[in-house]
């Protein structure tokens, strides 16, 4: 159970009485209190260094006590000098530490406050020693991390350049051990590498890494040996590999005795169990999961990420079971937490509890909280939830429109049978009139259907129109992203061969990224203006070789539509013909310029794409300069129009694809 040192108000009152009786019995007695004497700034130093090591001892078991721990920090803190240069480095290392033990278990703005204070002072430590550097370091690493969780992948993208760059140069088995552990942590988060598998580029860092701490005598190798054994673990389990995991696992548990930290504790227990859970091994998942959730509640350690991660692990538990009432509880008491913390598992709280309600049939309720679902993802369009909420309206208009349909079926068999009662001799007259009236009615609520359900067609097709355009804006957002990437790593390649084949990459992801947002900012969805995007592609390729000024493109041609496919095809050959030109047709001159025209040829539908320029010109056997990689690609895409290509050679050169154009659905 936690142990609290706070006064009661009694004891209180007590407290202070006693301190002003003495106070007032000194005076009368012609006495003076004792004056603490001031500390010099490094008996200030040594104090505080002091509370320090008090506030990390209240963290470990069996003595934990959080609020003691803070009462320390704080008093650490205090005892410093905010005006003094020489404190400086104290109170960013302080806060530092601070911080590491609230982003377990408080809010977010205590949190950042704490992080940013340690910036604050790293920031003004007038000299910068190598403790210094590792601990400034250690800040934009955790910088990194938290803008990558609140979806701001560039700044966390420099930070973590920022603080590999200057790790690389440090030569100390330790530091380095360090560096491939965030490495492989950060790597697996940002994706930072242009490579076909990043995760196990990750994976091999962590490995590396491990080898380093279980070879060393490192003061904090257990610590830090705990956290890359968790990271193997995750990473064999995202390869399916379980004999692995266990073996990971099994190293972690193995420590636990020397960490002495019950988050340390309850974090195994939690991502152990949710390992088995995946396996279908709930013999062995729900006693671990009960034991983190027990540790957890004892010490209070609820604004968490592993504490609402657990409890819906164990709300799906029961769920699965079909123990409704069990996983409400669970689900509702996780969704409170993470309220507190305003993070991604709110969407899950009202995700889950709306399917618990469905399950129960309460689907009013459910239908609710979908609904607060899709307020709370209104920043990221949730296509899934957005069905699933379609669905529980549905579901929900079926049953009022069951009961309604039985109720008017009661009425009318009561009616019929008091009608036919009465009119029995008029049978044969009445039930011709019956039959017609009964087909009039019908024919009426067929005629009335059928205007509901067009209706709903064209609700239908507007929201479909609207999900596409979404989708276009995101594969235009995502390729700008891939252009991101590859301009942050061409920024580490020396070789001007590599630089120039990363910009050619960029404007072609470019020039496909231009296809989709005019896609999403027009009004037909499924063809492309081609005189406003050849515009758009010219600006941006001058642009990226920094010819502004020296290189005119124009583009004479009237305005002329073309379907998707066609559309993305002509851009790619477009861009390698500015490009080609761009790198080698103006090298001897100062200024040129280039043509770009796409005009209908003939009346059987074909095409004539002309682009020319006034450069230094190419002979018709001349081999391809560079790579010969966009050659080939020109080559291959004529191919894939059916087209022909030509090359003329006057005052420059003028290349001509001739294709058929496809008709637009």
């Amino acid at each position: 159970m936690k142990t609290t040192y706070n006064f009661t108000k009694n004891q209180y009152n007590i407290y202070w009485f006693l301190v002003i009786l003495t106070f007032y019995s000194h005076h009368l007695l012609g006495q003076t209190l004792p004056i603490t004497p001031k500390l010099s700034p490094q008996q200030a130093i040594q104090q505080s260094k002091v509370y320090q090591t008090k506030a990390e001892w209240f963290l470990k078991l069996p003595q934990y006590n959080l609020d003691s721990s803070l009462f320390f920090f704080d008093k650490a803190i205090n005892v410093l000098d905010k005006k003094n240069p020489l404190h400086f480095q104290n109170f960013a290392e302080t806060y530092f530490k601070l911080y590491h033990q609230l982003f377990r278990q408080y809010l977010t703005p205590k949190v950042l406050d704490a992080l940013l204070k340690a910036r604050y002072y790293v920031d003004r430590i007038p000299e910068k020693s190598e403790a210094v550097k590792l601990l400034e370091y250690n800040i934009l690493i955790d910088e990194s991390y938290r803008s990558n969780r609140n979806n701001e992948k560039t700044v966390a993208n420099e930070k973590m350049l920022k603080a590999f760059t200057w790790m690389q140069e440090q030569k100390s088995p330790e530091l380095q051990a360090k560096f491939l552990y965030d490495k492989g942590y950060l790597f697996s988060l940002l994706s930072i590498e242009t490579i076909t598998d990043p995760v196990k580029k990750a994976y091999q860092y962590s490995l590396e890494s491990k080898n380093l701490y279980e070879k060393s005598n490192f003061q904090n190798k257990n610590e830090m040996l705990f956290k890359v054994y968790g990271s193997l673990a995750w990473f064999h389990n995202k390869f399916g590999q379980n004999d692995s995991c266990d073996y990971y696992f099994d190293k972690q548990k193995a420590l636990l005795p020397l960490l002495k930290e019950p988050y340390n504790t309850a974090y195994y227990c939690s991502m152990r169990g949710n390992n088995y859970m995946r396996r279908n091994l709930q013999s062995k998942a729900i006693p671990l999961l009960r034991e983190c959730q027990v540790i957890l509640e004892k010490y209070q350690l609820f604004q968490n990420d592993v504490f609402v991660f657990n409890t819906y692990v164990l709300g799906v538990y029961e769920l699965e079971n079909k123990n409704y009432d069990g996983a409400i509880v669970l689900f509702k008491k996780g969704l409170i937490e993470a309220k507190k913390q305003n993070n991604h598992f709110i969407l899950d709280g009202y995700y889950h509890l709306s399917k618990v309600y469905e399950k129960k049939g309460d689907f009013k309720t459910a239908l609710e909280y979908k609904q607060d679902a899709l307020v709370s993802s209104s920043n990221s369009f949730d296509i899934t939830l957005s069905k699933s909420l379609k669905e529980s309206e549905l579901k929900l208009d079926i049953a009022k429109k069951n009961t309604e349909i039985a109720q008017k079926a009661r009425e009318r068999n009561w009616y019929i049978g008091a009608l036919l009662s009465g009119l029995f001799l008029l049978a044969l007259v009445y039930r011709n009139f019956r039959l017609k009236q009964k087909s009039n009615q019908q024919l009426e609520l067929l005629n009335g259907e059928l205007e509901t359900k067009n209706t709903l067609l064209d609700k239908r097709n507007a929201e479909n129109e609207l999900l596409l355009k979404e989708i276009h804006h995101r594969v235009k957002n995502n390729l700008e992203v891939v252009s991101s990437l590859l301009e942050l790593q061409s920024a580490q390649i020396d070789d001007p061969a590599v630089q120039s084949a990363m910009l050619a990459s960029q404007n072609r992801v470019h020039s496909m990224g231009i296809i989709h947002q005019k896609l999403y900012q027009g009004e037909h969805l499924a063809a492309i203006e081609m005189r406003d995007y050849f515009i758009n592609l010219g600006e941006n390729i001058v642009s990226s070789f920094n010819a502004e000024g020296r290189i005119k493109v124009e583009c004479n041609m009237p305005a002329l539509v073309l379907d998707v496919d066609t559309a993305i095809s002509i851009g790619l050959i477009t861009n390698e013909l500015l490009t080609n030109s761009l790198k080698y047709a103006f090298t001897d001159k100062e200024k040129g310029n280039i043509n770009i025209s796409l005009n209908e040829e003939d009346k059987e539908g074909g095409l004539l794409l002309k682009v020319s320029d006034d450069g230094i010109g190419k002979t018709p056997d001349q081999k391809a300069k560079g790579t010969g990689f966009g050659t080939q690609l020109i080559t291959l895409l004529t191919r894939q129009l059916d087209g022909k290509l030509s090359y003329e050679i006057n005052n420059g050169t003028t290349v001509l694809l001739y294709f058929k154009k496809t008709k637009l659905m």
